[in-house]
């Protein structure tokens, strides 16, 4: 299934059910060094509601954090810094006085770090603030901080049960780039707790890594698609808890893998599951006798990729420059291409993913997919899902550019032809097809629209006519309205020496829409999603929409 992947957010509350203490997470948000500048955690404190900071560190040397809570309800409280080093805990009052301070053996839920810290105190409703720092200021680190009625720890994980292969969470598929675990997961404390992953690697023969993110004294064991076993106890990857593991396999097979996680005895606590690999310099495509290259495909914002993609059909290559730009108004002040490439898969040869995390909060995913046509030509279509991940709506200006040298040749004759633009040589042609209808458009010969998009300047595209006889290059422009998170797809195809007319009403491409479209539309409908194939007017649900366009053209490319 053709899909483009971009994860966000967090779940915002864990309930623990047999304590019947929710704990709400946070994450630590600097400045919060003095208690002036205390960080605010807005969910109250009772005895049923706690918090947790579990994504916190003492860094630089020196550092010091103050969180600042609200208790409701008189009673019993605990405040404990769950760490894999030597920190300090001090409780204050609304007027700053100190009330309270731990520096050993304050903490039950780790028992064999004597240095963690902990708290059980006899609180009143009003305001306090809690500082963290490292002791005597001598080094940096990693914790949590968790607030909680009581002396019994909070201690359940909403992913169990994950303790067994049969039970094991799937990551997802990677060839390049990384993932990280978006939310933070769960060891029990003092508890021989085992946590299972699973996930697919789509390439072979480069270095894999796979790394807990935490503060706790973990433990890692990987084991790769052959059998072979992976463990790590002690990491030194990480400055910050060197009880953190990390395993490195130099020339990973392609395959399945999975990772155990666990706490050393009587250890316990949150962390994140982090797995990389090597990004590419280049993607390849293959399909029949047809084969796509694209390369250059992270850097500098402002560079221009010249010569950077081939498509070669019977020994010809009719391409010699595609690539996107992107500009969002009232921010940037001339075009940007494509730079922050962050994850890259390629499970089939014909098929591959990129996913680039680019500046100013805007989140774009890519599928390149090349086809053979049964006449003996080929098609490529490139899916495009971009999000607006800003808490403020924005307007983006999308660019898709193209250099083509049908048959080799940097003279070409482009004309419309229905609403396709047809450039051709005397025997080679490929067509161009906005599936996703575009706002502006120019064609013009080399280096005219190329230039419009790497000056230094905000520029649209100004339309234009044709015919044009020349070294032809043109671009499509979108104007898009995102608000807050909103995503938007555009399609792109092109169709080299086949009379196969690419629609978004034909779901498997395969030149024809007959019932096999209509069964996946039937077959999804009522789903709703980020880039599903069978959405064919991209407005993110399955439905009669989509159901009436398939009908449409039911028949049509079917000979």
């Amino acid at each position: 299934m053709r899909k483009v992947a971009i994860v966000a957010g967090i779940a915002a509350t864990f309930v623990y059910g047999w304590a019947q203490i929710q704990m709400t997470p946070y994450r630590e948000r600097e400045p919060n060094n003095s208690l002036s500048t205390a960080q605010v955690i807005e969910t109250p404190v009772n005895t049923n509601k706690g918090f947790v900071v579990w994504e916190a560190m003492i860094n630089p040397v020196g550092d010091r954090d103050f969180y600042r809570f609200q208790v409701l309800q008189r009673g019993t409280y605990s405040i404990r810094v769950d760490t894999n080093l030597d920190l300090v805990l001090r409780l204050y009052d609304s007027n700053g006085n100190l009330i309270a301070e731990s520096d050993n053996d304050g903490n039950p839920d780790i028992p064999l770090n004597r240095f963690a810290p902990g708290l059980t105190h006899n609180l009143s409703p009003g305001i306090y603030t809690v500082e963290v720092s490292y002791w005597q200021n001598w080094a940096r680190a990693r914790y949590a901080l968790r607030v909680f009625a009581g002396t019994s720890a909070p201690d359940y994980d909403p992913t169990e049960p994950n303790d067994t292969i049969a039970q094991s969470l799937y990551l997802g598929r990677i060839s390049g780039g990384e993932f990280l675990t978006n939310d933070y997961r769960f060891l029990a404390y003092t508890t021989s707790d085992v946590d299972v992953y699973r996930f697919d690697l789509d390439s072979t023969g480069q270095e894999l890594k796979v790394q807990t993110v935490t503060y706790v004294d973990t433990v890692l064991r990987v084991v790769a698609p052959d059998g072979q076993t992976y463990e790590n106890d002690d990491s030194e990857s990480d400055a910050l808890n060197p009880g953190g593991s990390e395993v490195r396999i130099p020339l990973a097979p392609r395959g399945t893998y999975y990772v155990f996680v666990r706490a050393n005895p009587r250890w316990g606590g949150y962390y994140r599951l982090y797995v990389g690999a090597p990004l590419p310099t280049e993607i390849v495509l293959q399909h029949g006798r047809a084969e796509f290259r694209l390369r250059d495909l992270r850097g500098a914002p402002t560079r221009t990729p010249f010569n950077n993609a081939d498509w070669i059909q019977n020994g010809r290559d009719h391409c010699y420059q595609m690539s996107w730009w992107y500009r969002i108004q009232d921010t940037h002040t001339r075009e940007l291409t494509l730079s922050n490439l962050t994850y890259y898969n390629q499970e089939h040869p014909n098929r591959a993913l990129l996913s680039y995390n680019e500046p100013d909060g805007l989140l774009i995913g890519m599928q390149y997919e090349l086809k053979s046509a049964t006449d003996g030509g080929s098609l490529l279509f490139i899916d495009l899902v971009v999000m607006n991940f800003q808490f403020q709506p924005r307007t983006l200006h999308l660019f898709h550019y193209v250099d083509l040298d049908v048959g080799g040749a940097t003279t070409n004759d482009a004309d419309w032809d229905g609403e396709r633009i047809r450039v051709a040589t005397l025997d080679n042609q490929v067509w161009l097809s906005a599936l996703t209808p575009f706002t502006r458009w120019q064609v013009r010969p080399y280096p005219q629209v190329i230039d419009l998009l790497t000056n230094a300047t905000a520029d649209d595209l100004a339309n234009g006519t044709l015919p044009l006889e020349g070294d032809f290059t043109g671009a499509l422009q979108w104007t898009l309205s995102l608000a807050p998170f909103e995503y938007r797809t555009v399609r792109v195809a092109y169709a080299l020496n086949t009379a196969v007319v690419p629609r978004r009403s034909d779901i498997d491409r395969n030149g024809c829409v007959d019932d096999a479209d209509l069964l996946a539309v039937l077959f999804d409908f009522g789903r709703t999603g980020l880039a599903l194939e069978t959405d064919v007017n991209d407005d993110g649900a399955v439905d009669d929409a989509d159901l009436l366009e398939v009908l449409f053209h039911f028949g049509n490319g079917c000979g």
